[in-house]
């Protein structure tokens, strides 16, 4: 089998300056990841090499760059899955610089599969997980710029009113890999939403709706998590695909079901298990990268 591997950092309209400072981030995402399985180490061990990379660019929402919520507080979401069903998450995880690693950790202990808030905080630190600062100037600088009257009051109904016509900046990042071996692995990491409500939870900690991985296929998803999350867009995909559906077809018959919903929008990455690559998505822009032997 030659091995495969696609990673993206986010689905959302931004500047031509800053598509190019995406890719580039996802490129060295990729190279990160491509080495691991260069050298003969698994899908798992590729899709958290390449996330880790991306949890350390200022610039995507995820790690170092995430989004703050509207506290003023950074609260992170991770999982990561492999073809076994083994997976792990975390959610709203605040003070690691890495939540994919701690995500990782919970899939190789294969007991529970997701904790949250500060305990999942504590047990990271306490297995030697990096502690990071998780507020870079320019993400302050957005969060100081979007405060509104209802984010300072911290008023659900009128916070909830502003994000129906309109989300605050996306960019959930994530990665897929297949080995030499067969195997397939998915993962993503994210920041959440700019200037939610404290505690806000999206589709990208959520096995079957951000992120999933079976026998036949692994699978990334990216945007308005709140509808990818109701649809389990994730699982979906992978069904189809079990269920005979060729990989792309399967793709867009996701995106078209998240297209239905209210003010969606969304992008997705996968990795079949013939090595086939797909890339989708309805925004202005996703960066990507993929590697691939032929």
């Amino acid at each position: 089998m030659k091995p495969a591997l696609v990673v993206h950092g986010g689905c959302a309209a931004v500047s031509e300056e800053e598509e190019a400072v995406r890719e580039a981030a996802c490129e060295r995402a990729a190279d990160a990841g491509w080495e691991v399985l260069l050298a003969g180490i698994g899908a798992l061990e590729a899709v958290e090499a390449a996330i880790l990379r991306l949890e350390d660019e200022p610039i995507l929402n995820a790690g170092t760059g995430s989004y703050l919520q509207a506290d003023g507080v950074a609260r992170m979401d991770a999982s990561i899955m492999t073809g076994d069903g083994r997976a792990g998450a975390v959610a709203q995880v605040p003070g690691l610089r890495h939540p994919i690693r701690l995500a990782r950790y919970l899939l190789e202990q294969d007991a529970h599969v997701m904790l949250s808030g500060q305990e999942a905080t504590q047990l990271g630190l306490k297995l030697g997980h990096e502690s990071g600062v998780v507020a870079t100037p320019q993400k302050i600088a957005y969060w100081q710029q979007h405060m509104t009257d209802a984010c300072l009051k911290l008023d659900y109904q009128g916070m909830a009113e502003e994000w129906k016509h309109g989300h605050p900046r996306l960019g959930t990042v994530g990665a897929v890999a297949l080995d030499a071996a067969g195997k397939l692995a998915a993962g993503t990491s994210t920041g959440g939403t700019g200037q939610c409500y404290p505690g806000r939870i999206g589709d990208s900690p959520i096995i079957g709706a951000g992120t999933y991985c079976s026998k036949q296929v692994g699978v990334s998803l990216t945007g308005v998590g709140e509808r990818i999350m109701v649809l389990l867009s994730a699982k979906r995909l992978c069904d189809l695909v079990a269920s005979g559906n060729p990989l792309e077809a399967s793709g867009k018959a996701v995106m078209e079901e998240i297209e239905t919903m209210a003010t969606a929008s969304a992008g997705l990455v996968a990795i079949g298990a013939d090595g086939g690559i797909i890339t989708l998505w309805d925004t202005p822009f996703m960066a990507a990268a993929r590697r691939e032997k032929r």
